[in-house]
């Protein structure tokens, strides 16, 4: 059988992206969150007036002015910054809702696994979206207390610290003169990369950078743009680091995959430096990255239906070396396209294809959707699949089907993961699995949405996971999920 790789990705789908750009430089730097404070914080874009002092060194430094009962401050020692939480409650799954007028909480309201569902109304879907259809992906993003979602008219945030709004205000973000093709959260930062102009050598790129306000309250937010320079003719993924940078690649085997690192504060008018991946192995891409490492994936649909993995060291810089691929083949078994791979904040992978069963002979059976923690964090050297779980089980002799989905890390031990419905193959699953002990699939924790897997973007933060859908209409939809909730 011809042998052929073929992946999805959470974060960034490798691939072209269509955008359209314009440029726009000199934005008001007042307008600008800085790198350790929020919007609104220190005298910004706030609902409320939550003042962040520049150096708190205790939670009482943290008060809400105005008599605001609703914000709880608490100081991050290590930075020396306020965030704040809206109406606080003492007991998991339950919300309470502040009043605008008296600016004080509501008696504490239980929530389920599926929290709330709410309407993206600026445009539709953007980054390219709907072709391909996995685009989706590429366009949503989540930094807790606030959800990112690209649309053809621009970006928008919506802030989610009440997991049971239907309704949550929106906040279209300013400072973008851009449709970015890529969206992507890393630490505190969201990251907006639009499509590289110009003819070359020198390519031009507009990228953004926002320091995502711990203020739920916040009514504007501003992006930093930047336009740069380059050497490759476009970036066709991003994947964020462990400090808070992002690693953007140029898919183009011949080139080895060239690869820079950024990090915000970014620099206008910088000369971006690309190095290639050296030792990239045959037929395999990137397919995420783990700390200072990328990592590249290669799936085998056809000889032994085997899967490789392997790292990158010193990505991005001109020492960059592969460290040689890994089989997973005798942990995982055989597997076959579509997979996706997600990386947790400390540098962790999780791969979710199809686990399949191909007798010599034939014929091929697709038997589960799987779920594999295959690298515990960005020290870690070894893949290893032995510690998987069955999403949802099939018995389809056909392979290649859209079955395995998206997924997303909630905390070291536990991830929302999607898949295709067993008796509906053309609608998705929503589910936690859960590592500790027996890694096994939450009972009582699922919810059914009308697309098939590959439809769908889901990120996390905070604990919650958020799947962002196409409408049937216009516009999309973003549907909340409280990961230690029962239905």
């Amino acid at each position: 059988m011809k042998t052929v790789t073929k992946f999805f990705l959470l974060a960034s789908v490798i691939g072209g992206f269509a955008a359209a750009s314009a440029c726009s430089l000199g934005l008001d730097p007042n307008l600008i969150p800085g790198s350790d404070s929020s919007i609104g914080a220190d005298g910004g874009d706030a609902g409320v007036d939550a003042p962040n002092p520049v150096a708190c060194k205790a939670d009482p430094d943290c008060v809400p002015t105005g008599g605001n009962k609703c914000l709880t401050g608490k100081c991050d020692t290590k930075k020396n910054t306020c965030s704040y939480t809206l109406c606080q409650t003492t007991a998991s799954c339950t919300a309470a809702v502040c009043d605008n007028n008296t600016h004080t909480c509501s008696a504490p309201s239980a929530y389920s696994f599926h929290a709330a569902a709410f309407h993206v109304s600026l445009g539709n879907i953007g980054c390219g979206y709907p072709t391909p259809k996995s685009a989706i992906q590429r366009c949503f993003a989540a930094v807790y207390p606030f959800v990112f979602v690209g649309t053809t008219n621009g970006v928008v945030a919506y802030p989610v610290a009440n997991p049971t709004s239907t309704s949550p205000s929106s906040i279209p973000v300013a400072g973008l003169p851009f449709f970015p093709s890529s969206i992507v959260a890393s630490g505190g930062t969201v990251y907006f990369v639009g499509a590289a102009v110009g003819t070359g050598p020198d390519y031009k790129i507009p990228i953004a950078a926002l320091t995502v306000p711990s203020d739920p309250t916040v009514a504007q937010m501003s992006a930093q743009t930047v336009f740069d320079t380059l050497q490759v003719p476009a970036v066709d993924a991003v994947f964020p680091d462990t400090t808070g940078g992002v690693y953007l690649v140029r898919a183009d085997a011949s080139k080895s995959y060239p690869a820079a690192h950024i990090t915000a504060p970014l620099k206008d008018l910088d000369a971006l430096s690309f190095s290639p991946s050296a030792g990239m192995p045959s037929n395999a891409a990137i397919a995420a990255a783990s700390g200072a490492r990328l990592v590249t994936f290669r799936q085998e649909n056809g000889g032994s239906f085997a899967a490789f993995f392997s790292l990158e060291n010193a990505a991005a810089t001109g020492s960059a070396q592969n460290a040689g691929e890994q089989n997973l083949l005798s942990t995982e078994g055989q597997s076959f396209a579509p997979s996706y791979v997600a990386q947790s904040p400390t540098g962790g992978l999780l791969w979710s294809t199809a686990s399949v069963n191909v007798p010599d002979g034939g014929p091929g059976t697709t038997v589960a959707a799987r779920l594999s923690w295959v690298l515990p964090d960005e020290k870690a050297t070894s893949f290893d699949a032995t510690t998987h779980v069955e999403v949802s089980t099939y018995n389809l002799n056909t392979l290649g089907q859209d079955l395995p989905g998206p997924v997303a890390w909630v905390d070291d031990s536990s991830a929302i993961v999607i898949s295709a419905v067993p008796t509906n193959t053309s609608q998705s699953i929503v589910q936690v699995a859960q590592k500790s002990g027996t890694p096994t699939i939450v009972p009582n924790r699922s919810f059914q949405l009308a697309f098939p897997p590959s439809q769908l973007a889901i990120t996390s933060s905070g604990g919650f996971g958020y799947v962002l859908t196409p409408d049937q209409n216009a516009g999309a939809n973003v549907h909340v999920f409280g990961s230690s909730c029962n239905n």
